[in-house]
């Protein structure tokens, strides 16, 4: 996979808001450094501007710190992220649907996936190692996984 560096983000403050996110919070280089497997001397030329910041290593540090990558990368949305219990309560109904279920109400709906969990997390997730679900499973365990369930049935 290509890495894309992101040009813009230094000069949009990203340096600024990455300094705020990592050491507001307590963090040290170290932490960042093992939590996302990013070197600690790369997160020290992020935080001195001196190197531009890939879309994967945005995306890793946005995870660990929890914060919007949008926000991190160009100050666009809001800075935290609503949890997945907040995102899941208008989807309360759907918890004890099966993956073949959550599939055809949607597909009879015209969508060919879930509004809270697209298609291009699902494929993140599996480029990660984090899935091996089939998308509809994968959207079914999340949904379970939000309301703090081991399993989605």
């Amino acid at each position: 996979m290509p890495h894309h560096i992101i040009g813009s983000c230094a000069s949009s403050g990203f340096a600024n808001r990455l300094k705020a996110c990592l050491y507001g919070a307590g963090y040290t280089r170290q932490d960042i450094s093992v939590g996302t497997g990013i070197s600690e001397q790369v997160l020290t030329d992020y935080v001195n501007g001196s190197t531009q910041p890939t879309l994967s290593d945005i995306e890793k540090i946005a995870r660990f710190v929890q914060v919007n990558p949008a926000w991190l990368a160009f100050r666009i949305g809001e800075k935290k992220l609503p949890s997945e219990a907040e995102l899941i309560t208008p989807y309360l109904e759907e918890a004890n649907l099966s993956a073949e279920q959550l599939e055809e109400k949607y597909c009879q709906a015209g969508k060919n996936e879930h509004p809270l969990f697209k298609k291009t997390t699902w494929a993140f997730s599996i480029g990660e190692d984090d899935t091996v679900l089939e998308y509809w499973a994968w959207v079914a365990f999340r949904i379970g996984r939000a309301l703090g369930k081991r399993s989605p049935h």
